[in-house]
């Protein structure tokens, strides 16, 4: 496992903790599960493009980026249905969701591009 790999894995479960209990002091206790299933579900979707991007696109970060963006979207289309058929209070959820996502863009390309160097003259 790559260095740049793990160090975005631990900045989204930090970004995760840190949603997580903010959220659950702000929300009634009625909607801390839905703000704990919209933190699980970002932060797992999040590892996984994390997985797949750095593993598949480790070179080429535009693509990197653009593929995660994706994949954000996706989540955010599915969870909006998601929270219907699941009956949870959609707010809590979908920002909690949002929020995490949000974050961990932020931090991806600071993530990303640390160490590397420029390989050209300028």
């Amino acid at each position: 496992m790559s260095t740049r790999l793990v160090r975005l894995l631990a900045a989204t479960a930090v970004i995760a903790a840190a949603v997580l209990v903010a959220a659950s002091m702000l929300v009634p206790p009625a909607s801390r599960r839905a703000v704990a299933l919209g933190v699980a579900a970002a932060a797992g979707w999040q590892a996984l493009v994390f997985c797949v991007t750095v593993t598949a696109l480790g070179r080429n970060r535009l693509a990197a980026f653009g593929v995660g963006m994706l994949a954000r979207l996706l989540l955010i289309a599915a969870a909006t249905v998601a929270v219907t058929v699941l009956e949870v209070p959609a707010a809590p959820a979908l920002l909690s969701l949002v929020t995490v996502l949000f974050a961990t863009t932020l931090i991806e390309p600071v993530l990303h591009g640390a160490g590397a160097g420029n390989d050209r003259d300028r």
